[in-house]
């Protein structure tokens, strides 16, 4: 299987728009906390769409989904190792590292809807050609 990166970056650039107008909405609280689901679904779901099968898209939603926040991950880790100390930036990398890997989940999911949403589109009927 073959990774096409741009719909990697294309779904991550989704959750990541999605994500900041989520988060512009409101504060979170215990209702509203499940908006932030929201962003992860809809980039894995664009991924997914862009690459064809099923197993292609459950792959390419959740990396769309993973990938991006690892980075940002390691980012906060080293800015939590350099303000906040070891000890402390060590237990917010373990539980921001676990939470990436329940993200997948649904990312994957959403990337599998896609490409079975992409490959049940309705074939166009041949138009005439005008004389």
């Amino acid at each position: 299987m073959e990774i096409k990166w741009n719909a990697v970056l294309t779904g991550f650039a989704v959750a990541i728009v999605l994500g900041f107008v989520v988060s512009l909405l409101g504060d979170l609280t215990a209702t509203s906390v499940f908006l932030l689901a929201l962003p992860g679904l809809a980039g894995g779901f664009v991924a997914g769409y862009m690459v064809s099968g099923l197993a292609d898209g459950a792959v390419h939603g959740g990396l769309a989904t993973v990938v991006g926040a690892l980075f940002l991950l390691a980012v906060l880790a080293v800015f939590g190792v350099l303000f906040v100390g070891l000890v402390p930036a060590i237990g917010g990398f373990t539980i921001g590292l676990v939470a990436i890997l329940v993200q997948a989940i649904p990312g994957a999911a959403a990337g599998a809807l896609g490409a079975w949403v992409k490959g049940r589109r309705a074939v166009r009927p041949a138009t005439a050609t005008p004389r």
